[in-house]
């Protein structure tokens, strides 16, 4: 019985359209992705507005200009968090971005998944999923 639900799972199982089923999910999983992204960027980039002016503002009374500055700090930290959150997938993958978390906790899901260790009612709704027509 269990390798027969293991081969179901293996299964690329064509859709009314024609299309695999595994490429729908992935679809679905880079789409949620996408979306999750464009929170983290929308809230870093919420957050640093008024933060940037504050530091543009005693940057301007304290007369720091350059390398030094506290918004050229910024600016650093601003491309570095751009590098981890990915939003457009043109970054190298790095062990501590967004991608990496995600892909984790995807693993660790798909595990408890396999070993049956998530709760009855977490298990039937995984099972839902993969069984829809």
């Amino acid at each position: 019985m269990a390798k027969m639900q293991e081969d179901k799972e293996q299964q690329v199982i064509q859709q009314d359209d024609g299309e695999p089923k595994d490429n729908r999910a992935r679809t679905i999983r880079r789409l949620l992705v996408f979306q999750f992204k464009l929170m983290i960027d929308a809230l870093r980039d919420i957050a640093l507005s008024p933060v940037s002016l504050v530091l543009s503002i005693i940057d301007i009374s304290q007369a720091r200009y350059g390398k030094d500055s506290n918004f050229e700090k910024l600016m650093v930290f601003g491309r570095n968090t751009e590098q981890k959150i990915n939003l457009f997938e043109q970054h190298d993958q790095e062990s501590d971005s967004i991608d990496s978390i995600l892909n984790e906790v995807e693993n660790i899901i798909v595990k408890e998944y396999k070993d049956k260790h998530l709760s009855k009612k977490t298990y039937n709704a995984i099972e839902k999923i993969i069984n829809r027509p």
